[in-house]
């Protein structure tokens, strides 16, 4: 593994942290007794991964990279607009960063977000 990949696995790692937390500090931060407080902040971030996750953009064809981006963003947003809205606007502005850092390294190192599907025999 280059170092630019061990940096982007890192980068990569962190903001992934960074989103489930964002997730459910925000969700702990919206429930109203400690049973709802404890499945917000379990649930939230499951929906968020499950968004994530859930859709196999390699059927768009050309558009696959830039619809990955777009959702990969959208999803490292909301979790920092989490973050931000439980209180913790240094945290929101952290992950807001480091998800627009980490994905700028990805196409200027000549990575991808999608790896190639291979052909189904």
């Amino acid at each position: 593994m280059t170092r630019s990949e061990q940096i982007n696995l890192v980068l990569r790692s962190l903001m992934e942290l960074g989103v489930v937390v964002g997730f459910g500090v925000w969700g702990y931060q919206m429930g109203q007794g400690l049973a709802m407080k404890i499945l917000l902040a379990v649930g939230v971030p499951l929906l968020g991964f499950g968004f994530w996750g859930a859709v196999d953009f390699h059927q768009l064809g050309s558009m696959a990279e830039p619809a990955r981006l777009i959702q990969e963003l959208v999803v490292s947003g909301l979790a920092a607009l989490a973050f931000y809205l439980a209180g913790q606007v240094l945290l929101g502005w952290t992950l807001a960063g480091l998800s627009v850092v980490y994905h700028m390294l990805v196409y200027a190192t000549g990575a991808r977000l999608l790896k190639p599907q291979r052909e189904r025999a």
